[in-house]
């Protein structure tokens, strides 16, 4: 069965107002849902695009009237830096004590939270998007618990393939990567590599960093000896990001180009992208909204909620496991039963603003045109440009002026 996104068919309107109206306190005329999110610490430029996501798909929901005739309403919990005590904690508090119906976030702690929530087996959707979690949740038997996009295993392919579909004229085939140490970053890295020696390029130079590496002289000389032609940083801290990019550009490697694969699809780069300060680097997600209507009147949405733009990663994704969650709780008539829901999540095709939430038998969402395409963005004077959509090329290239 095909189901289609709740704000595609709901009326426009107002949304402030109904965002402003959220609390945490439960009553007997609500469904609860729970947002186990980072409020703080390295994550939490995304937790606060996680928050505003679900407070605004909740909003939407419940100014067209709620779920099953009643009002949803959020009960979130800071998870912090991730850490399985924080996960304990979060489970503690919103299945134990608030009893919410679900937990949606965009990432939970890509391992920890597994533990923590599995147990209770009440829904939980994420998008920790890494191969451990889905094998942590098989051998759990986590049945309730969804990974709402691709795994970190092909991620790095994806953005490689991308990369290689902008059909940019390489000086050479050699490919120079540093990523941090989290799971994520070390097997998209991986994956990564893998694809591009299978497309004969050579992995000139590969090096693990901490998140709080801020001084990148070392480094830099490197990989300006290795003569990449094209460098991938993967890194989930901003600040990786943007102190190698301010160091990178006073010194480059040649005519290399520079993906900073997720993190530069995140509101994390915001502020340097608006300073002009990474024109022409490259940026990957797999959960930015379509470039279409629905995309168009999710953002207007956003603007008028919050006055900014949405952030083009998670921002979409999670407003969309918002209302999949939705649109299950419809199916069954019961949001507190939780198996049936979950069931209904595993077997819909439900069509978001990211593409088609379409389960696998192992939880998560194999990445194509049919599915949630992937996005490769470049900054061009001041903005994230889609360069290539699943496999489709949408905009041409533009040379770095660090490139000679």
């Amino acid at each position: 069965m095909v189901f289609n996104s709740f704000f595609a068919r709901a009326k426009t309107g107002v949304l402030a107002a109904a965002v402003a109206t959220f609390g945490v306190n439960v009553h007997a005329d609500t469904i609860s849902l729970g947002a186990p999110i980072p409020l703080t610490g390295y994550f939490a430029a995304d937790g606060e695009t996680m928050e505003q996501a679900i407070n605004l798909a909740v909003g939407k929901i419940n100014e067209n009237g709620g779920l099953l005739g009643n009002q949803v309403e959020v009960v979130t919990f800071d998870i912090g830096d991730l850490t399985p005590d924080k996960l304990a904690a979060a489970a503690a508090n919103l299945i134990e004590r608030e009893q919410v119906s679900a937990l949606i976030n965009g990432y939970g702690g890509m391992g920890p939270d597994i533990p923590a929530f599995c147990p209770y087996g009440i829904p939980y959707i994420h998008n920790d998007a890494v191969a451990g979690v889905i094998d942590l949740a098989e051998r759990m038997r986590c049945n309730a618990i969804f990974n709402a996009s691709d795994i970190d295993l092909n991620y790095g392919r994806a953005q490689f393939d991308m990369v290689l579909e902008t059909g940019h004229a390489f000086d050479s085939k050699r490919l120079a990567i540093v990523h941090g140490d989290f799971e994520w970053d070390i097997n998209n890295a991986q994956s990564m590599a893998a694809a591009a020696e299978e497309a004969g390029w050579e992995v000139v130079y590969v090096q693990e960093v901490p998140y709080d590496t801020v001084e990148w002289t070392g480094i830099q000389s490197q990989i300006r000896a290795a003569e990449p032609s094209l460098i991938h940083l993967e890194a989930l801290e901003p600040a990786v990001a943007t102190t190698f990019l301010s160091q990178y550009k006073n010194k480059p490697a040649g005519a290399a180009l520079l993906n900073l694969g997720y993190i530069g699809a995140t509101t994390g780069l915001d502020d340097v992208i608006a300073q002009g300060q990474a024109e022409g680097v490259l940026a990957f997600t797999l959960n930015a909204h379509q470039n279409n209507e629905a995309g168009d009147a999710f953002v207007a949405s956003w603007k008028e909620a919050y006055g900014s733009e949405p952030s083009v990663s998670l921002a979409a994704a999670v407003y969309d496991m918002v209302n999949m969650w939705a649109a299950a709780v419809e199916q069954v008539g019961d949001a507190s039963d939780h198996s049936a829901v979950a069931d209904a999540i595993r077997t819909m095709k439900y069509n978001g603003l990211v593409g088609t939430f379409d389960f696998n038998d192992r939880n998560f969402i194999d990445n194509g045109p049919t599915t949630q395409p992937a996005q490769l963005f470049q900054v061009q004077n001041g903005e994230r440009v889609r360069v290539v959509v699943g496999d489709q090329k949408t905009a041409d290239l533009v040379i770095p002026s660090w490139i000679n």
